[in-house]
């Protein structure tokens, strides 16, 4: 009888230590201390190994911090990384769960180095913090249930970009889930953004092309009876010329009425005679959350994008339509002397030259006080309909130690030589310019001024 319970005795210590002899063996041909494969903790604790492998120890620590924390996350319901990274790789402590790093262990393999972190922390804490969890991830899907019933409202109003920026918000919402709740219903939500984007379809009317102005419609979908999308924010893009002239690329932002439309119209009389407007569904703000969290998804729907784009063909026509414009500008020296040069009238007719309007340039000469540019042009030119007029003179010039700089100052105006009539004015336009000699500083600051007032009088010359 003594024989059998100790036989009994023995086999219930095999059984009891079956997995510590496991771990043992498992340990001595890996390496490693036992600890990481069978951490031993009290029962008001829990155990965590984190494992780092990389060629460089410094990463090899960071994996294995990271590691604890997925760990603690999975076992919460709940993603810590942001919040307790550097708090346990600086302090190797986490002191809301009274977690610290109790053992760590090195090992050199070939090329890689190993490190094995132990982690112990307060289970009642832990437990405390995955019922917050989890109420947490309640609320989280309350949000979410809430936010698509608002789209799928926006979209029974035909208001598609509105529901898609819900669709956004339950996809960031979605992904700081944790993966076995989030990961269907951020699918979910991407997949409602990439119909939304697909069927958007733009189109435009014939409209004016000679100002330009013509009717954009968004629809869903291509078909003419297709439901028009309201509240959808469009971007036109054309190009125009900066001050001094250069190209830029201009942009207004529209937004769709309650038919579906917009009317596009310009204020800006830089935009050069003849080009294409752009036409873009402007979403790139809307779906820029998407890039952190996904970024391939991201791309697919920004190229998607900008498939959407259509143009617009126009050529802008001045007032003057194919007639030449009469340049009459005279230039004064600092003592108020008229000045043989024409600087800033022979840049205004290179700039009009850019848009093919034909350009003059003309000297009236010195002026008797009972006349006028306008009154002696039309008697000089009588065919001619359109003049730009004006007088510009140097009002200030200073010498520095190796350069001259020259402020010339003027107004100019464009005028109907038929009518008599000011079609509009610069105001007072004034340019510097620092140059090595006093000679080629005053043909530049001329030549400044001709080129900002060219630019200011375009407003006047299309319509």
């Amino acid at each position: 009888m003594k024989r059998l319970c100790g036989l009994v005795l023995i086999l219930l210590l095999l059984m009891v230590s079956c997995t510590s002899v496991t771990s043992w063996v498992r340990s001595s041909f890996g390496g490693v201390p036992s600890w990481v494969y069978e951490p031993q903790t009290s029962r008001n604790q829990l155990s965590f190994v984190g494992e780092g492998v990389s060629t460089s120890l410094v990463r090899s620590e960071i994996l294995a911090y990271e590691s604890i924390l997925q760990q603690i996350s999975s076992y919460i319901g709940d993603d810590i990384f942001d919040r307790y990274m550097v708090e346990l790789s600086t302090g190797k402590t986490i002191n809301d769960y009274q977690l610290k790093i109790t053992q760590d262990f090195v090992k050199q393999e070939g090329d890689n180095i190993l490190v094995f972190y132990r982690a112990v922390a307060d289970k009642g804490r832990l437990t405390t913090a995955r019922s917050e969890a989890e109420v947490r991830l309640q609320e989280r899907e309350q949000e979410i249930t809430q936010l698509n019933n608002k789209a799928i409202q926006a979209f029974r109003d035909n208001k598609d970009l509105v529901a898609l920026l819900y669709y956004v918000e339950i996809a960031e919402i979605a992904y700081s889930m944790p993966a076995e709740r989030g990961v269907q219903r951020y699918n979910q939500a991407i997949k409602r953004i990439e119909d939304i984007v697909a069927a958007l379809s733009l189109s435009s009317s014939t409209g004016d092309p000679t100002i330009p102005t013509t009717t954009i419609t968004l629809r869903r979908g291509k078909r003419a009876i297709s439901p028009r999308v309201v509240e959808a924010p469009i971007i036109v893009y054309s190009p125009a010329r900066d001050g001094l002239g250069e190209i830029y690329r201009d942009f207004q932002r529209f937004v769709t009425n309650s038919n579906g439309q917009f009317i596009y119209t310009t204020n800006n009389p830089t935009i050069v005679n003849r080009g294409e407007l752009e036409i873009n569904i402007d979403l790139e703000e809307s779906i820029a959350p998407l890039k952190e969290i996904d970024s391939a998804t991201h791309s697919a729907l920004i190229e998607s994008i900008k498939e959407k784009q259509i143009n617009y063909p126009y050529n802008r026509l001045p007032v003057t339509q194919k007639e030449e414009i009469l340049v009459a500008l005279s230039e004064f020296s600092l003592k108020g002397e008229l000045l043989s040069s024409t600087y800033a009238a022979k840049e205004i007719v290179e700039e009009l030259a850019r848009d093919a309007i034909k350009g003059r340039v003309v000297r009236v000469g010195p002026l008797d006080e009972d006349e006028n540019y306008v009154d002696t042009l039309r008697l000089l030119y009588p065919d001619k309909s359109y003049a730009i007029v004006g007088e510009v003179g140097i009002s200030d010039t200073k010498e520095l130690k190796s350069r001259f700089t020259v402020t010339v100052s003027g107004e100019l105006s464009l005028v109907n030589l038929k009518t008599k009539r000011i079609l509009g004015s610069t105001g007072s336009v004034r340019a510097n310019a620092v140059e090595a000699t006093l000679e080629e500083a005053t043909a530049a600051a001329f030549s400044k001024v001709g080129i900002l007032g060219g630019f200011l009088l375009y407003r006047f010359l299309y319509n």
